[in-house]
């Protein structure tokens, strides 16, 4: 579905508001906003807050653009709630309680969507009770485990489960059978649903007044999605396999030929080549690509019979376009998006950019302000915002009123909380190149000077940083620390040349564009240049391995996540997973260098070749699951660190991988990052005590 889906969690705080905050944009007068009574003073966040869960886990608005359907998540039950927006009235649909499937499963209601202004589809999510081992589960309970779809009716009636006790050797092994392909907008009574089986994905057409579904797309191992033309007929089958993802078409006799393959990058958020939508003519698609001799991706007609794109029919001057959305008929494109500072969207309708417009002038023109859903008629929309210094949380807005009103924030505990603030920063590098970044500031420390740095390089290298709520930054700030997070060269979203200007300058230029950033801030004076560690994953944390050993005077400690040591290593650790003659090892040749040609060039940046300039404290983390940069990389580095008399300390994150760490995980990391920073950096700004520590339960 392209609807935005919002990872679940639970709560003993269920924070649903409707009509909590309703807002005439542009008529807060100054003596209006003087006669509100002052607001308690509000506390900083913590990492209890953070990693708390999610309350309001997603919502939906109706066709007719009157009802609003909310999941929300209490202690013991999660329920679907409808809310009427003329009259208030909120009316329960259905509930589940967590132990509904029985005392060793936790239930939760996942998304929610309308099909018809009657009918109601939405996600259950069964998993092992968090205090059981998985193992000890009986049969009967792994049966149960998984994400089904249910379909009910607005007024609790004609509760469904899909394909409910139907059998098919399709869904033998199936666990998620809740992954809508297409909601089929023209046909009230069906949708298509992806399933994963035991010998691979097939495509089902599903009854919702009976819940049976048909095949409509056989089982095939290595398959991950289906285009469909505006009749939600299959026209391109996408396949996966060894890091590439290859695209057939289907010819008129049935039969699938490839006419495209694009490598799934490393932590990469957009791929070059990717859909958005049918077109009115069956053999032509709208893509988001970037054709070869193109430097940022568009959005494009892509001719399938003739595998050609054609002209661009959008593009942005400075960025690559993320995300479009094209009309359901199919004859013309009614947005495109693109990340500046945040997500911006041009519309085809100019009324739509007017008041786009204004609702990102409403945030501070810092929060990235998504349309979830719309009403047919386009008068009501639905909202999900997000910013440094705005939680995330869905609202709604009435086009002819002009009025924005808050549905629920999305975690209750962020609420009432003192939140940073943060600003888009603007330097030349030493060899005169433009870069910007974004430095946000302890919660009342803006205009402050000499603050302490946290230096946040991100990953990839190949994706970017905007301003947005992000987790580790919010703790960081909430301990006290300014964090600057600079797009530098190789960063991906601006282009294909700019990401290019990378290739081999990982701990060179890519390098120096850190360095450079840093010494901007402390030539302002906002920050204390000697009190700055570069904390950063995966290409970030090798980005600080490389502070530590090429730079050893800039910073004051490092902290590595999933970072790279030894490139030698890492490239020869591509090249046996994936093949020398894979577009994952030789993306890896033109980025870093053939390990065998470029031997000397490559240690040249790899920080395990450099110990003994290290002069500064090192904190390594890993999580000895990782696929993607081996836990041996941080292993090795703590050995080579230690055997040179600098004792270093390596967290291991058990069972956990390249990223996206369990809540528990999470506090065990930044309790341990907040006290070396605490050792190492000292006070925060407004700080005067240590962080509290969290461990592992044994």
């Amino acid at each position: 579905m392209n609807k935005p889906r919002i990872p679940a969690g639970r709560s003993t705080r269920p924070t649903f508001m409707l009509f909590a905050c309703i807002v005439l944009l542009g008529q807060l007068t100054t003596a209006q906003a003087q006669a509100t009574p002052p607001e308690a003073p509000k506390t900083w966040l913590t990492l209890e807050d953070l990693y708390s869960q999610y309350n309001v886990i997603d919502a939906d608005i109706s066709p007719s653009g009157k009802l609003i359907a909310a999941s929300i998540r209490s202690k013991d039950n999660d329920a679907i709630v409808v809310l009427d927006l003329a009259t208030g009235e909120k009316e329960l649909v259905t509930r589940f309680n967590k132990d509904a499937f029985g005392k060793q499963i936790d239930v939760h209601i996942g998304y929610v969507v309308w099909k018809t202004e009657d009918r109601l589809l939405f996600q259950v999510q069964s998993d092992s009770n968090d205090e059981l081992d998985v193992n000890l589960l009986s049969r009967a309970s792994i049966l149960k485990l998984g994400n089904r779809l249910y379909a009910v009716d607005r007024n609790g009636k004609n509760l469904l489960p899909m394909f409910g006790d139907q059998w098919n050797e399709a869904l033998v092994g199936a666990f998620d059978t809740s992954d809508i392909a297409s909601m089929l907008w023209n046909d009230p009574t069906h949708i298509l649903v992806r399933v994963g089986g035991w010998d691979g994905r097939s495509l089902f057409k599903v009854d919702l007044t009976t819940g049976r579904g048909k095949i409509v797309e056989k089982q095939k191992e290595g398959v991950i999605d289906w285009w469909f033309d505006v009749n939600g007929n299959a026209v391109v089958r996408v396949e996966y396999s060894l890091g590439t993802l290859r695209y057939y078409r289907k010819l008129p006799d049935g039969k699938w030929k490839k006419y495209h393959s694009v490598r799934r990058r490393e932590m990469e958020e957009q791929p070059d080549f990717s859909l958005i939508g049918p077109s009115a003519d069956p053999t032509k698609f709208y893509v988001l690509a970037r054709p070869p001799g193109k430097d940022r991706i568009g959005v494009y007609l892509y001719d399938l019979p003739n595998e050609n794109f054609g002209d661009a029919l959008f593009e942005n001057a400075t960025y690559d376009l993320t995300s479009a959305r094209a009309s359901m008929d199919g004859k013309e494109m009614l947005n495109h998006c693109y990340d500046a500072h945040v997500r911006i969207c041009d519309f085809s309708d100019a009324k739509k950019n007017d008041y786009m417009r204004g609702l990102r002038k409403y945030f501070n023109e810092s929060a990235n302000v998504y349309i979830v859903d719309a009403s047919e008629d386009e008068n009501t929309i639905l909202l999900r915002v997000d910013g440094p210094s705005d939680p995330p949380a869905f609202y709604y807005y009435l086009v002819e009123k002009k009025a924005i009103g808050l549905v629920g924030i999305q975690q209750g505990e962020l609420r009432n909380k003192a939140l940073p603030t943060a600003a888009v920063i603007r330097y030349k590098t030493r060899d005169g190149q433009e870069q910007t970044g974004y430095l946000t500031y302890p919660p009342g420390a803006q205009g402050s000077k000499s603050l302490p740095l946290v230096l946040m390089p991100h990953g990839g290298p190949q994706v970017r940083d905007r301003l947005e709520f992000d987790p580790w930054v919010q703790f960081l700030t909430a301990r006290g620390y300014a964090v600057f997070q600079p797009n530098f060269r190789g960063s991906g979203g601006f282009g294909e040349a700019f990401e290019a200007s990378g290739f081999r300058e990982r701990g060179r230029k890519m390098q120096d564009d850190l360095t450079d950033g840093v010494k901007w801030l402390a030539d302002q004076g906002v920050i204390d240049p000697a009190r700055v560690c570069i904390v950063g994953m995966s290409y970030g944390g090798y980005a600080a391995l490389a502070g530590a050993a090429l730079t050893p005077d800039v910073y004051k400690c490092a902290v590595s996540i999933a970072g790279v040591s030894d490139y030698e290593e890492h490239v020869r650790f591509k090249k046996k997973k994936y093949g020398g003659d894979s577009e994952t090892f030789q993306y890896y040749v033109r980025a870093v260098g053939d390990p065998d040609k470029d031997q000397a060039a490559i240690r040249a940046m790899s920080p395990a070749f450099h110990i003994d300039a290290i002069r500064i404290p090192i904190l390594l983390i890993h999580g000895d699951e990782d696929e993607s940069v081996d836990y041996s990389q941080s292993e090795t580095m703590q050995k080579l660190l230690e055997k040179s008399g600098r004792k270093t300390v390596l967290l291991r994150l058990k069972e956990e991988g390249h990223g996206g760490f369990d809540r528990g995980t999470s506090k065990v990391m930044w309790s341990t990052i907040g006290t070396f920073l605490w050792d190492h950096l000292g006070k925060g700004y407004g700080i005067e005590s240590p962080p509290p520590i969290y461990k592992f339960a044994k």
